[in-house]
């Protein structure tokens, strides 16, 4: 589980911004719901608001590029860049400042500390620390992109690794490449127990798995859709592998799965998996029949809450950290709080899986669906240029309180400032 994550020097953050899934320990406000792991209380639900620019889905983005820098380190090539890392840009001093990325994390019942700093050319710092106590001890450290350090108890065994790395590459993941086991699992956390998505990142991601997906999640998505009064009955795959021109590979519709297999003579060959979705209707009799749609047909929020699903049931049968941007992107604000009632709900999320999303949904900023911790505003200062992460914590407001009417009226910050002079009523 994520406990927090920390980002400095990347696109619109300048200085150290800080999100954590920690809960507070003096508020006893939906304390059924946390997981407590260790000397952790963790939260299973982080809702993140703010105005649009203002930089939420740059928080979400810093944490994808330091998830896709691991996962990619040991493909990357000699002189191959470090293409994820973008500097603030708004001042000089930093256009050459290393990005710095931390994570705090648990895997397996143990709890780890990565982080590490790198521009486009190289890895600068980097270390993983692994708390068998209240303190951290070391695994490793590294430092001016070449300095290793290790514990004398694993000097042996992990300097065998630093000659097979390179200035680009993370330690982790070349350690890992070579069966190292004292780095595996915090590396695997970061291989298949995170993921960020974008709306579109959704849908492509939710159609994969339910193509390759077994029994149990098709009927999960079906009691899910069932559920959400979406009337769908059913739902069937026509899998075919096709060969298409680039040209026409870009007007494939989003409702298709399209896997690339090979790039040759500007042909792409691709695995298409044909969605059917069936309708249950009764006729002017009562009797039933089934008629089967081309999933494009459906409505946009009908497709999203199909894709979502998906998503969510790996996330709950594996307890990954699954992080959204605009999560409410064509669903019903009901829809949504149903979604987040599978995490909040511990019978449902027996393994600790985390949904963390942004939204401009202020229906939901309410104490009697979230506690103070779980909700985080994104505020951009536009005469610095700089976005600042700040929890609702910070304010204590009481039990009580109407956040949503607090929220629109700028008592926390993080909503547009509109201009309305030169507006014609």
């Amino acid at each position: 589980m994520l406990i927090q994550f920390s980002v400095s020097n990347y696109m619109s953050f300048k200085e150290e911004a800080v999100f954590s899934m920690a809960a507070n320990e003096n508020d006893e406000q939906h304390h059924e719901m946390l997981y407590h792991t260790g000397r952790d209380s963790l939260l299973p639900v982080g809702a993140v608001y703010g105005a649009n620019a203002a930089g939420k889905s740059n928080l979400f983005q810093a944490l994808a590029a330091a998830v896709l820098t691991i996962r990619e380190s040991m493909a990357r090539q000699v002189d191959e860049s470090l293409k994820y890392m973008i500097p603030f840009r708004f001042c000089q001093d930093t256009l050459h400042q290393p990005t710095c990325f931390d994570f705090i994390f648990t895997m397996d019942g143990d709890k780890y500390q990565y982080g590490f700093s790198a521009t486009s050319e190289r890895v600068v710092d980097e270390y993983l620390y692994v708390y068998r106590t209240a303190r951290p001890s070391m695994v490793f450290e590294r430092s001016d992109t070449d300095n290793y350090h290790f514990t004398k108890k694993n000097e042996k065994e992990l300097r065998n690794y630093v000659s097979k790395n390179t200035q680009n590459k993370l330690f982790l993941s070349t350690a890992t490449a070579w069966n190292c086991q004292l780095t595996r699992a915090a590396y695997m956390w970061f291989a298949s127990r995170i993921d960020v998505y974008s709306a579109l990142g959704v849908q492509q991601a939710g159609q994969k798995l339910i193509a390759e997906g077994e029994d149990s999640l098709r009927a999960f998505l079906l009691r899910t859709l069932q559920n959400a009064d979406l009337n769908i009955a059913d739902y069937s795959l026509d899998k075919q592998k096709r060969i298409i021109t680039e040209e026409n590979l870009r007007k494939v519709p989003p409702f298709v799965v399209n896997l690339l297999m090979a790039i040759g003579d500007n042909q792409s060959h691709v695995l298409q998996y044909d969605i059917m979705a069936g309708h249950d209707v009764k006729d002017e009799n009562g009797d039933i029949h089934r008629y089967m749609l081309p999933f494009r047909d459906e409505s946009n929020g009908t497709q999203r809450m199909f894709f979502f699903a998906a998503l969510i049931k790996e996330a709950l049968d594996h307890g990954k950290t699954i992080l959204v941007d605009e999560i409410d992107t064509g669903l019903h604000p009901l829809l949504v709080q149903y979604l987040l009632q599978m995490f909040l709900n511990r019978d449902i999320n027996a393994h600790g899986a985390q949904l963390i999303f942004t939204t401009h949904d202020v229906s939901m900023l309410s104490l009697s669906i979230f506690r103070r911790d779980q909700i985080y505003f994104v505020e951009k200062d536009n005469a610095s240029g700089q976005s600042v992460v700040y929890s609702l914590d910070e304010f204590s407001p009481r039990k009580t309180e109407n956040i949503r009417n607090g929220y629109l009226q700028g008592r926390y910050g993080a909503i547009p400032v509109i201009d309305r002079t030169g507006v014609i009523w």
